[in-house]
């Protein structure tokens, strides 16, 4: 076993190939003090990191990861796992076009059922459904009573206390 002590503190000890530096210690080292080149794969683990580190290449967290405060993603954020949860009181995109059922080869088949659904006592729902080639909204819909509904650009309604059919 090797020690090095400075100031009455152990500040390095070896043991069969393994070096600790104790809390203790209290080690610093400056920018560049370990050029990177000299640190292997996986030679560092547990270990805390503060102060606005800079992490160049790939970073690969294994398990949960939590994140406190402001996070920011430049780029392009992927996603991927079967579920995707956000708990948010509102959630605000900047495009003015979002997709759904986004997939390499898409198909009236493969859009069919998709669309929003609203949680409430019961879900209210806008789906498209494919044997038709319609959205289906299981709740009403309701205009004021200055705006119109068209199909193929003629009005639909003239009153707003008729009742309002499609298609057919």
């Amino acid at each position: 076993m090797a020690k090095i002590t400075l100031a009455g503190v152990d500040a390095l000890t070896e043991s069969g190939g393994v070096v600790t530096i104790p809390a203790a210690a209290n080690l610093n080292l400056g920018a560049g003090a370990v050029p990177t080149a000299a640190i292997q794969d996986d030679a560092v683990t547990g270990a805390k990191i503060e102060n606005n580190p800079t992490i160049a290449g790939n970073l690969t967290v294994d398990g949960l990861s939590t994140l406190t405060g402001n996070t920011i993603v430049a780029g392009t954020l992927t996603v991927n796992g079967a579920t995707t949860t956000v708990n948010s009181t509102t959630v605000t995109v900047d495009d003015k076009n979002i997709e759904l059922g986004s997939t390499a080869s898409p198909t009236d088949a493969t859009a069919d059922g998709g669309g929003i659904t609203l949680k409430g006592t019961t879900d209210k729902t806008i789906l498209f459904e494919n044997d038709t080639d319609s959205w289906n909204f299981n709740q009403n819909i309701e205009t004021s009573t200055t705006t119109k509904v068209k199909q193929k650009g003629a009005f639909m309604q003239s009153s707003t206390h008729q009742a309002l059919v499609l298609g057919g």
